[in-house]
């Protein structure tokens, strides 16, 4: 007999003894994983899978800000950001924060919030806070100064397409909050006409809007005008003051 004949694979091996590497029960030399290594395995993937949806959806909500015309400054500015070192700028947060949830909660529609005072005292900060808050909650919103919405509204009109038109008057009536920032003194008669138009169709649609203002209160109506002040009354407003010193000025 041939004593070099070829070991079966399924022949026990001598005195008990196993290849390196294998255990009990394993099979074409794949180790098998204890019920603990198969937990951890489980727990990594499923850590994986909740990283790779938080990337996702982070992407997401920076394209929804970015399309909702927050300036690339305040993007992922909440009101935490907000630096409040005074009573006044504490409350001007609170108010603001009371706004955005009662907006989120669908709660005094058609509501006006003011933003009224001085340059770098945190306005828009604030307004985009609760635009944000607002997009976040899956509600529509649009970021735009006024003198930017006034001329792409009288442009639109020039063009004399009523598609173009319709569209950028729907820009900025449709929105659930529209943030109005740079309301600007000395409103010629054709300005306030077009704004009138817009604050008009909100109201009747019962649409929140945002006003900013580098201008006092004292300054308000004459920068707007009776009629649209009228308006802003009628629909509900609230005002806050920013009377204090620019946050770039101390930065600076």
């Amino acid at each position: 007999m041939d004593k070099h004949l070829p070991i079966s694979r399924h022949s026990a091996q001598p005195n008990g003894v196993r290849p390196v590497g294998l255990r009990p029960g394993s099979r074409l030399g794949l180790p098998l994983l204890s019920a603990e290594d198969l937990a951890e395995r489980g727990r990594q993937e499923v850590r994986s899978l909740l990283a790779t949806r938080r990337q996702a959806l982070e992407r997401q909500w920076q394209r929804h800000q970015a399309a909702s015309g927050i300036p690339e400054r305040f993007r992922g500015k909440g009101f935490a950001d907000y630096q409040a070192d005074s009573a006044e700028q504490v409350l001007a947060r609170s108010i603001c924060q009371d706004f955005a949830c009662a907006l989120s909660a669908g709660q005094r529609p058609g509501e006006t919030l003011l933003l009224l005072g001085g340059s770098g005292t945190g306005k828009t900060h604030l307004a985009c806070a609760i635009l944000a808050t607002l997009v976040r909650a899956g509600q529509r919103g649009w970021y735009v100064s006024l003198p930017s919405a006034l001329r792409s509204l009288r442009d639109a009109r020039s063009s004399r397409s009523q598609g173009s038109e319709t569209e950028a008057f729907a820009q900025l009536s449709a929105p659930d909050l529209l943030v109005l920032d740079d309301v600007i003194d000395a409103q010629d008669e054709t300005r306030s006409g077009l704004l009138f138009e817009v604050l008009d169709a909100r109201y009747a649609q019962q649409r929140a809007t945002i006003l900013i203002g580098d201008l006092p209160a004292s300054r308000l109506e004459q920068t707007l005008g009776p009629r649209i002040i009228e308006r802003l009354h009628e629909a509900g407003t609230r005002q806050v003051s920013f009377n204090w010193p620019s946050h770039r000025r101390r930065a600076g």
